[in-house]
């Protein structure tokens, strides 16, 4: 089969079988199928499906695709270093494999689609029939054939594979038409890939949170398929309990496994107990992928400890100031290690930590415990509500004939109010009378107080001036004398405190515009960008509206500026 100059036609046929993101396990990188030497894997469908470009060194084949196309992946360790053989032998010899070779030790197993430097043997020859290595082979890797005379070896010459690294092997079907499967088989090197160590049981205990829950962990990775579901594989040394069914971890995403769950019929009470293997219902104990069973007899120890809780106390100190809060937690069965977290920024190993808080509202606590094998956590959100803040608003000036009203927006339980007017005169509602402050020839300043109290006898003032001003008319001087002595220098509209949406014009005696303004507080200082204006009549115009009744004035007058 010519790859390069069918491509067009490759992808017409193969878009009708796997045009798919592959998703069954062993399908991708990282869910390869760990293989052994003594194995002959046997593959008698390959699911149609896609993944990624592949990156072959030293091949440039004008029109040539490298892709993953129905791939299975394998994995393995190299045990002994050596040369690398294995054979590929479709069950349909027409059919067309590929594969690559990849050393992907200390690397993720998707580094393999994006470094190319990873990849030591591979074979993308257009011919069809059994493929892989031999050590007659004259290249570590075979291109896609350019031409149908031309076609490329199906066999690449042997890697070398060292000792301790890991590999992954593709092997891609081509042929997208014809899914029968093939046999894969470990032959003819000199390096090996199979572990000659013995798994055992590496230890065992129970589940911190769960006396009916035991966990065994094995020396290497055993196969999923050779553990009994009924947890026959293991016997318990105690009468009190016994093994219901077993779980492998990760079994659900991959083949193989180190760590077993094993579910009670009943709870342990603490104490030692031993865990044994033995043949289970299946005819055998757990396997690793070399066929290496762990020897019936095989056990280990572990201990049942009480199950802790970090479930803590607290106790609220309430102050004026500052609040504190005591924790406690009893240290029941055996804890002796506490972990307290306040707010994400103090911490305490104490057994019964206090804590000062300075400013009042929500507050969390976290405490972590142990008792040097199991941990637990708890938290509590605490809301300090004590918080005393004596708030009122008011106005900054009051009219003579006017009353001030005051409104009460203070936070806290209070139980009582005191308002202090300034004038000799009080109240205590929470919300006071409007009050009318004594008429007379000046402006009077007067210092308005809020005293407020709580539940807890705390107190918190609040003050702020008001100035009860000697005349709310408006008027415009009829003359001004901007001279800097600091008497009648400015022009502006004399005690327009209620006059809204004011407007305040002066122009000289051609017409122009010398001073404008929107706010009465503003003033004519006589100049024009800082230049005097000369002496003389200017004219004025004021408009406003009467923040009291609504009516809208409009007056217009003249004064002299005197020098």
């Amino acid at each position: 089969m010519l790859k390069a100059s069918l491509i067009f036609l490759s992808f017409s046929l193969f878009g009708t079988f796997a045009h798919s993101q592959c998703t069954t396990i062993g399908q991708t990188p990282g869910t390869a199928f760990p293989v052994c030497g003594v194995d002959t894997f046997i593959q008698n469908t390959v699911p149609a499906c896609v993944n990624h470009s592949v990156i072959v060194p030293n091949c440039n084949t004008p029109g040539a695709n490298y892709t993953d196309i129905n791939p299975y992946w394998y994995t393995f360790t190299c045990y002994v270093s050596g040369t690398f053989g294995f054979v590929i032998i479709p069950n349909n010899s027409h059919d067309d494999y590929d594969w690559q070779l990849y050393d992907i030790t200390m690397n993720s197993p998707n580094a393999v689609y994006t470094n190319g430097s990873l990849a030591i043997a591979g074979n993308w020859s257009g011919g069809h029939g059994n493929t892989g290595t031999s050590s007659s082979a004259s290249a570590l890797f075979e291109c896609a054939s350019d031409s149908i005379v031309n076609v490329a070896p199906t066999f690449s010459s042997m890697p070398n594979i060292i000792q301790g690294h890991k590999y992954l092997l593709l092997v891609s079907h081509w042929t997208a038409s014809n899914q029968s499967g093939y046999e894969l088989i470990f032959s003819g090197g000199t390096g090996s890939i199979t572990d000659p160590k013995i798994p055992t049981i590496k230890n065992a205990g129970s589940a911190c949170k769960d006396d009916a829950l035991i966990w065994v962990k094995t020396t290497k990775a055993v196969r999923c398929s050779s553990l009994a579901a009924d947890g026959s594989d293991f016997s318990l040394s105690s009468p009190l309990a016994s093994i219901i069914s077993a779980k492998g971890a990760h079994c659900n995403e991959g083949f193989d496994m180190d760590s077993v769950l094993l579910t009670l019929n009943n709870p342990l009470p603490p104490g030692n107990y031993t865990i044994t293997i033995k043949n289970g219902s299946d005819g055998n104990t757990l396997i690793d992928d070399c066929h290496n069973s762990i020897v019936p007899g095989d056990n280990a120890a572990f201990n049942v400890l009480p199950i802790i809780s970090a479930q803590f106390t607290y106790r609220v100190l309430y102050g004026c100031r500052s609040d504190s809060i005591e924790f406690f937690h009893d240290g029941r069965n055996g804890v002796n290690q506490w972990q307290w977290n306040f707010d994400n920024s103090t911490q305490s190993t104490l057994q019964n930590p206090m804590e000062v808080y300075s400013a009042f509202g929500n507050k969390s606590a976290q405490l972590i415990v142990s008792n040097g094998v199991c941990y637990d956590t708890a938290a509590v959100a605490i809301n300090l509500d004590n918080e005393l803040k004596s708030i009122f608003s008011g106005p900054d000036n009051v009219c003579p004939e006017d009353k001030a009203f005051f409104q009460n927006n203070s936070i806290g339980n209070i139980t009582s109010w005191h308002w202090d007017f300034g004038d000799g005169t009080n109240s205590s509602d929470s919300v006071p009378p409007p009050h009318q402050y004594p008429a007379s020839n000046s402006d009077d300043q007067f210092t308005v107080k809020l005293i407020a109290e709580n539940n807890l006898g705390c107190y918190d003032t609040a003050a702020r001036q008001i100035t009860k001003v000697k005349s709310c008319h408006i008027a415009v001087p009829s003359g001004f004398t901007p001279n800097g002595d600091g008497i009648n220098d400015y022009l502006y509209p004399l005690n327009a405190y209620k006059a809204a949406n004011l407007e305040f014009r002066v122009f000289n005696r051609y017409g122009q515009l010398v001073f404008e303004t929107r706010d009465w507080t503003k003033k004519w200082d006589g100049t024009i960008n800082g230049k005097p204006q000369p002496t003389g009549v200017y004219v004025w115009m004021l408009r406003y509206t009467d923040s009291d009744t609504g009516k809208k004035y409009f007056l217009k007058g003249t004064t002299v500026v005197i020098r």
